[in-house]
């Protein structure tokens, strides 16, 4: 789902390849859009380099977890899966698509993922976040001031800066990682557990889970701020609820 008439929302989340943004912030992108503040999501590849199903059905499932989670758009900037780096094209690449969507938070891979792809994906993003703002980096858009730059958090394990409640949409962030059915219904490869598991559903609900009971709710996603974040008032902030 690519859209001509770019929306402003209030979350742009980047992931390198299809089904990697559900895993890591669905339920954050699934409140912002009942929320009204509006959510995108941004692949990075098509995955063409997975094991396991193809690019067309891949983006056939792209397009049906987006409707699900109720995004405002959808797109695929088609960089070559297994071969994501930091470099300057892909850091303005980066920084032109925040300009058109004007978000207020910026998802990103977290940087210490034991995917390359991910983790190079989240230091050109990161990249591309801060250059967004900048007005002497010309893009064909103009400069936007993203306010954090967010890393979901997958595979490893990490000292969250927060945990959001996503009680109310797990079942929606449940449905659009099975919609991803090419890559967790079938076998894993023979030998093949690096980076994949053995059951992907199980594994986001006892992650779900686990955060959620650090903050005392059924559901949880963590997330860590790019950085330190500021916070005028800790009684608003920490009363609210």
């Amino acid at each position: 789902m690519t859209t001509t008439d770019t929306p402003q929302v209030a979350v742009l989340a980047f992931g390198a390849h299809p089904d990697d943004i559900e895993l890591g912030g669905g339920g954050l992108l699934a409140l912002a859009a009942q929320r009204g503040q509006g959510a995108a999501a941004i692949d990075l590849t098509r995955g063409e380099g997975a094991s396991r199903g193809s690019v067309a059905e891949r983006e056939i499932e792209a397009g049906r977890a987006a409707q699900i989670l109720g995004l405002a758009a959808r797109e695929n900037l088609g960089l070559p899966d297994l071969h994501l780096t930091d470099n300057l094209d892909y850091r303005l690449l980066v920084a032109d698509t925040i300009r058109r969507y004007r978000p207020t938070l910026v998802l990103a891979p977290m940087p210490t993922d034991r995917h390359p792809d991910h983790a190079a994906a989240s230091a050109f993003v990161t990249a591309g976040a801060f250059w967004a703002r900048m007005a002497r980096i010309e893009t064909a858009h103009a400069p936007h001031s993203p306010r954090a730059v967010l890393y979901y958090v997958m595979h490893e394990a990490a000292q969250p800066s927060f945990v959001v409640d996503i009680s109310s949409v797990w079942d929606l962030k449940r449905q659009a990682v099975a919609a991803y059915s090419s890559q967790f219904d079938r076998p894993m490869p023979e030998g093949y557990r690096f980076i994949g598991t053995s059951d992907y559903h199980a594994a986001a609900a006892s992650r779900a889970g686990y955060w959620g009971q650090q903050i005392g709710c059924a559901q949880g996603e963590a997330y860590v701020v790019a950085g330190t974040l500021r916070v005028d008032d800790p009684v608003a902030l920490l009363t609210q609820g």
